[in-house]
Formats: C-alpha cells, structure tokens, sequence
C-alpha cells in the first residue's frame, strides 16, 4: 500500500524509460501451479482489499491477512512469533523497517527466517513458503520518513496488533529499500498442494482473478494475456521495475501538435487501496475539489473533480496491453473511490517527483493481472478470472 513519491534523482531507477523491445515469456516445462482462494470474497468485487489465509511455523493459529501488491513482505508483531528472541539469532536474521507511504506508518523490529503455509478457504494446507518476516517491535506514524529515512525516535511498541502480507515487486525506491524478492511469500514456495517443488517444475509468479490467486505460472493459465516486458532492477538483482505506462487527463484540454498529452509514467496496480495516487507535469490541466482522505478520515486533500476524464494506458499509448479509462464521478466499476493528483514540482525545498499512478485495486474490476518473476514481464487480460472454488 503505497503512494510512491519517486524524486528525479531516482529516475535511473524507475520504469520511465522506453519499454524493452517487447518479446514473449515461455512456460514450456512449468507445471507446477496452485490456486489460493481468497478468505473473504467470493467472487471478490475489489472493493474490499483481497486476503489470503496463512499460518507461521510454530503457530497453529490461522490469519487472514491483507494482500497488499503495494508492498512487500509480512509484517506480524514480534510478540505473535513463537521463539521471536531465538528466531533473532538465526543465520540471515536483520534488522530491518516496512514503510507504508500512504498512511505514513514505520514498522520497526528484525527480518527472521520463517516457513509460512497458505490456506484455502476452508482452511486447508494448498502451499509452503520459506521467507523472512518483519517482527515488528516499534510502530507508529514518522512523517519525516519520507525526507530523510530515519526512524522516528521513540517508537511505542505496536499498540494493536500488525499483521501485514506485501506480495509486489520493484518497491524498494519508495523507501521499502528491504521489499526485496526474498521476502515475497508467493515466490518462494517450498511445497505446492503437499508435494516438494522441484527445480524447473515452476515459474515463479502469480495472476490475480476475482476469487483468488494463481501461483505458478504455466502455458495454459498464461495463455490470452498480453505481455510487457519489465526493465531488471539493476541495484536489486532478481527483482523487476514497475511498469511503465502513460497517463492523459481531460484530452480535449491537453494537447500539443500530435494530440492529447499521454504523459509518461511508473505504474502501480495497487490492491491495497481503493483511492488512485496521480503525479504529472504542471503543465498538465485539470480541476480540482476538496474532500475526506480515505487514508486519515480527518484529514481533507483535493482530488480530481467530477466529468474529470482519466485514461491510463501500459505500457504505452501506441500498442497498450491495458487501458484502464473512466471519467471521475461516471460509477464505471474501474473508477477509483478517489483519485488524489499533485504535482512532479512541489514547493521547494521538496525534491521534483517522477510521473506515477498508482491505480488502487478497482483496476482489478476489469483485468487479470499477470507477473512473472522469473522472466520479466507483466500480463494484462480482461475478467473474470475465478481461480478458486466456484
């Protein structure tokens, strides 16, 4: 869950470039896949963020836990883990923060190895996983994290208790530089329905449909979608940039020579909120109103006025593999609850920004998302998708 605030000087690391000259994954020889229903819909309608049902070693309590594509890794208070203080010790075992740029919360504690299993809906075992977890020993709001990523001092312990699951790719620039592919509980899976994966048996990745999630990807779920290939994270090896994209807003007003203005962009498709985030040029034109932030209810921020047109096109306006348009205020299932727009040049002494969107998860209502950890590439295909029990 993210609102990424990316500055220019990071611009070498986010997905702005041109798109790699485009190619198509192969599946031949994955067989390995394995569906996990989501514990609270059925079939999801993505207002709600999606769960998953787990369970950590030592521990026979079952969770249902927000899948946040917005981020990375589990976060669990450190009192919930068996053996927490012994876990500390353990070979690989860090210190470590999760950062959630939305609400501006910082969760402090240590990354320790952990084997965790995924659920069905009715509770049964469908996969292993081997990851490390964040215990979270310190929690609470750090404004300043975003200017100068240091921990805010005098932390309380978690007041009540964090349980987190972050399954995205390519967030460590915005201040998650720890969301790395090691701590992702769906591409690290020992077991898949009680048996050993096998080395080359699975490509490691996912798509989401409306009831679940399908890890494992093989050519026959892969087959219909539309593929764009990710630029490799160069300081995170194994680990792919977002996608790139364009944005245009109110195309009858943003024009130049060639016609309506699709700006360049990072793209997040974002499960862990239902409000869109938008950064564009100031050049850029539109209207805007006040309203209630569904991150801090008490706080007021402007969002896009209503008849405002939005179209979001990846990862280019020339051959896009997804085109996620609405007009604010419209009710089309695809709309955000909100769409909150600022500027890629705020005010000093803040530091110039890269375009980005983060869609939030309505994007969901209309396609099947795709990602391929092993190869690098994003998939796009229109729901419904079940995957899950029907």
């Amino acid at each position: 869950m993210t609102t990424r605030t990316v500055t220019v000087a990071a611009l070498s690391l986010a997905a702005v470039a041109p798109t790699l000259a485009q190619s198509l994954p192969s599946y031949d020889g994955a067989s390995v896949t394995q569906c996990i229903p989501f514990a609270n819909f059925q079939p999801v309608s993505f207002t709600e963020a999606p769960q998953l049902n787990f369970s950590i070693a030592g521990d026979s309590t079952i969770h249902s836990v927000t899948m946040d594509t917005g981020s990375v890794g589990i976060a669990i208070s450190a009192a919930n883990i068996p053996n927490y203080d012994q876990l500390k010790t353990a070979a690989g075992a860090t210190a470590g923060t999760q950062f959630l740029s939305s609400s501006k919360v910082l969760w402090v504690g240590t990354w320790v190895p952990m084997t965790v299993t995924l659920y069905d809906r009715n509770k049964q075992p469908v996969a292993t996983s081997d990851v490390f977890v964040l215990g979270v020993e310190q929690s609470g709001r750090c404004d300043t994290y975003q200017t100068d990523q240091q921990i805010c001092p005098n932390l309380p312990a978690p007041q009540k208790p964090v349980l987190y699951m972050g399954v995205g790719f390519g967030q460590e620039a915005d201040f998650q530089p720890q969301g790395t592919p090691d701590k992702n509980v769906l591409l690290n899976l020992r077991s898949v329905n009680g048996q050993p994966v096998a080395p080359g048996t699975l490509n490691k990745g996912y798509i989401i449909g409306r009831q679940g999630i399908q890890v494992g990807l093989t050519a026959a779920n892969t087959a219909g979608f539309r593929f764009a290939k990710l630029q490799p994270y160069q300081q995170y090896p194994g680990d792919w940039m977002m996608p790139s994209g364009c944005i245009t807003v109110n195309p009858d007003q943003n024009r130049n020579a060639n016609g309506p203005i699709c700006t360049p962009a990072n793209i997040l498709v974002d499960t862990g909120i239902p409000q869109s985030y938008m950064t564009v040029p100031p050049t850029i034109q539109f209207n805007k109103v006040a309203q209630a932030d569904l991150s801090e209810p008490t706080k007021t921020v402007n969002v896009l006025a209503p008849q405002t047109s939005v179209a979001v096109q990846i990862p280019d306006a020339v051959n896009p593999i997804a085109t996620d348009a609405f007009i604010v205020g419209s009710g089309v299932p695809n709309e955000p609850a909100q769409v909150i727009p600022s500027s890629t040049q705020p005010p000093p002494p803040a530091a110039p920004k890269a375009p980005f969107i983060n869609t939030g998860r309505h994007f969901l209502r209309q396609y099947q998302f795709l990602y391929d950890a092993s190869q690098g590439y994003v998939g796009m295909k229109e729901q419904p998708n079940p995957c899950g029990e029907q």
